[in-house]
Formats: C-alpha cells, sequence, structure tokens
C-alpha cells in the first residue's frame, strides 16, 4: 500500500537543531540462528496420526502423530553421492504409498541414463516392489530429470507427472497412468507438441477429469476430459482491478464432485494479492472466490467452505468460503508454513528459513516440520528420526 505524504513525513527522523551532527542510529539486533532440528524437505500427512518424512536421505513414517519413527526407505535409498536421485513421494493411505527415484547412471550412453523407478509398498514401507516409466518423451535427460508428481485417487488409480523447466527447449510434460496401483504404468501421454508449454502442477477430479495450473501460455490453466489424451485452455477470470496482471498458481485440490479450489498469487505493477479461487466445472474455468487476508499466503482447504492459512503469529480462517476471516494468535511456527491438515484440529506445516549470520555469509536454511492438534493455535516442531 502506497505511503500518503503526510504519514512518510512524520516516520521520517527531524532535521538536526543548529548544524549539529545528526543522532546515530541504535545498531541493529544481531542475526538469530535457526532453531535446531533436521531439513524436511518433503513431507505428508494421511490421517491425525499416520505421515511421512524425507529427512537425510531417509524415507521415514509414522503411526503416532510423529511421536515416534520408523525408517521406511527403499532398498538402495537415494540422495546420497552413489544412489539414486529422489524425485517423488506421496501415500494415498497409511498403507500404500509410492517413491520415484531417477536411476544413478555414469553416462548418457549408459542404460540407466533418464530412467525413472518406481518403488510402491502396500504395508507401510516394510516391503517394496518396483516397476519403471515408460520413455518420457519430453525429460528423458538423466543429468536433469524433472520432479515426479504423483497424484493418487486411491490405493489403485493415479498419475505420475513430469514437469521440468527446460527454458532453452521442449516445455511441456509427461504423464503416466496406472490403474493397478503402480504395478504397470501407460505408455507416455504428452501434454503438448513441444513448442509451448504446459509445465506445472497437476490435479485430478477422476482418472479422465484433471487440470494442469502454471502453463506457459494463455490463461495458464488447461484441462482434460480424456485422462491427459488432450488438453484444452481453461479460463481463469482475473479480480477486478487486476486487469494486466499476472498469476501464479497453488497446488489445485478437488474437493467432491465438479468442484475444487486454488491459491493464486496476483501480482501487477501496483499491487499483489493472494485469493482462493474456485471452480464448479471440474477445472473448465476458475473464478475469484475470496481474497485472502494480507500477510498471509497459501491456504488449506478442508472442503469448499473451511479453509486454513498460518503466517507464523497468526492464523486465518474461514468456515463460510470466505466470506468472513477470523485471524487469531498462534505460537509456535516459526514462519508462513506450507499446510498439509488431516483435519480440522490436526495437521502438519513445513516452513522454509533461512537466515545469514554475517552480511551475506554463513548462511543456514532448511525447512522444519511442525504439528498441531488445535486447528493451529499452537505449534510443536517434529523431530523425524529412526
Amino acid at each position: 500500500m502506497a505511503t500518503s505524504p503526510s504519514s512518510l513525513a512524520a516516520a521520517l527522523p527531524a532535521a538536526p537543531a543548529g548544524g549539529s551532527s545528526p543522532t546515530a542510529r541504535a545498531a541493529s539486533p544481531a542475526p538469530t540462528p535457526l532453531p535446531a532440528g533436521p531439513d524436511v524437505p518433503l513431507a505428508g500427512l494421511n490421517d491425525p496420526t499416520h505421515g511421512w518424512a524425507v529427512t537425510g536421505g531417509r524415507l521415514l513414517v509414522t503411526a503416532d502423530a510423529g511421536a515416534t519413527w520408523r525408517d521406511a526407505t527403499p532398498p538402495g535409498g537415494f540422495a546420497t553421492a552413489d544412489a539414486d536421485r529422489l524425485l517423488g513421494v506421496a501415500f494415498a493411505d497409511a498403507r500404500h504409498g509410492w517413491v520415484a527415484i531417477n536411476g544413478a547412471f555414469t553416462s548418457p550412453s549408459d542404460p540407466s541414463y533418464g530412467r525413472v523407478d518406481i518403488w510402491r509398498t502396500s504395508d507401510g514401507g516394510r516391503s517394496w516392489s518396483r516397476s519403471r516409466l515408460p520413455p518420457a518423451r519430453f525429460h528423458p535427460f538423466g543429468e536433469i530429470m524433472a520432479d515426479v508428481q504423483f497424484d493418487f485417487l486411491d490405493a489403485r488409480s493415479g498419475f505420475a507427472f513430469l514437469s521440468g523447466n527446460l527454458a532453452k527447449g521442449r516445455n511441456d510434460s509427461d504423464l503416466f497412468w496406472t490403474a493397478d496401483g503402480g504395478a504397470t504404468w501407460s505408455a507416455d501421454r504428452p501434454t503438448g507438441s513441444g513448442d509451448v508449454g504446459n509445465e506445472g502442477n497437476v490435479a485430478f477430479a477422476s482418472a479422465t477429469d484433471g487440470v494442469i495450473v502454471n502453463a506457459y501460455h494463455g490463461s495458464g490453466v488447461v484441462a482434460t476430459r480424456d485422462g491427459g489424451r488432450t488438453w484444452a485452455e481453461a479460463t481463469l477470470a482475473v479480480p477486478s482491478g487486476a486487469t494486466g496482471a499476472q498469476t501464479f498458481m497453488g497446488q489445485p485440490a478437488f474437493t467432491g464432485g465438479r468442484s475444487g479450489l486454488m491459491t493464486v498469487d496476483v501480482q501487477n505493477d501496483a499491487s499483489g494479492a493472494f485469493w482462493v479461487y474456485g471452480t464448479s466445472d471440474l477445472g473448465a474455468s476458475w473464478t475469484a472466490v475470496s481474497r485472502v487476508p494480507a500477510g498471509f499466503m497459501e491456504v488449506a482447504s478442508l472442503d469448499q467452505q473451511d479453509w486454513l492459512s498460518a503466517d507464523g503469529p497468526e492464523i486465518a480462517q474461514t468456515t463460510d468460503a470466505g466470506k468472513i476471516w477470523t485471524r487469531s494468535p498462534s505460537t509456535g511456527l516459526p514462519g508462513p508454513g506450507s499446510l498439509l491438515m488431516a483435519d480440522a484440529q490436526h495437521g502438519w506445516a513445513l516452513v522454509s528459513m533461512a537466515v545469514c549470520l554475517d552480511f551475506k555469509s554463513d548462511c543456514q536454511s532448511r525447512t522444519g516440520l511442525y504439528s498441531t492438534v488445535d486447528g493451529g493455535r499452537s505449534w510443536a516442531q517434529l523431530i523425524p528420526r529412526s
């Protein structure tokens, strides 16, 4: 918000009388080191007690809301100098999960170059079986293999989505489908011809109906009605007064029937704001439903009416689809969190933190995992370790 001339003048220090030197400003407080704890780049919550986390190159699972953890890493591991690289993790419930790993290779002529192995479990990670994605059309490059986003509708039916960032090459995505829990996968269903980008995030409401958001053309949203074989541009209406704005979309979530929600960051030269957008036609069109209160960003939706956001010292929540937002104090969360809510009371938050203890040096960064059992009013750090 622009500052008026009068308020700006009031904020400036008064000129020193008689030409005396201005009073020295108090020294800025020294930066505070990050709170102790592991780096947890990925995590998921299936219900109030069951969840998973990736830390230290291992996949850990919990059955008691994070009080204790068990190592559930697939054979061979990942994220070490001699092991394959982790591309993605998902669990449909406490027992059924999938891990995507880029096969280790020595050169582009190595048979493992561009290989994506999918490990699957049906017993909570106590045992694993391996399958392999068919060759990808747009992202077959081992040294810059795209991350894999899983979107499972249930324990058997789901998609694997490869969306990379090849700025000087083809900018489309690769999509694969399974109907047997990941034992076998369809041939690639590429999302375009390679001359325009459809990269972004994917979400499906059914085996046939889904969307990709943050596409590199048009409205930024494309929709499919045939399981990703063909795509058509969807409509996304910019809020009043934001003509010419850029939009940056969060992960869509279909909440039942034909309805879905997503958070959209709407930015132009004059201002910016986060909005919750909704669809009632399986993603073919999206309209702004509610502006998120200032200072809040990502919104977790429990359904079409109940939403929650956390910025650290406060939470904002609504039970009427954003008509009225209520802000409440919150403790224990060091900053804005990406929320993973199992229900209205139980959830986790991934909080990205960074600090430089000296000017552009002695810098630290990590992602912390936090838990709430009271709807976000208080949070406690979780320490995944086996």
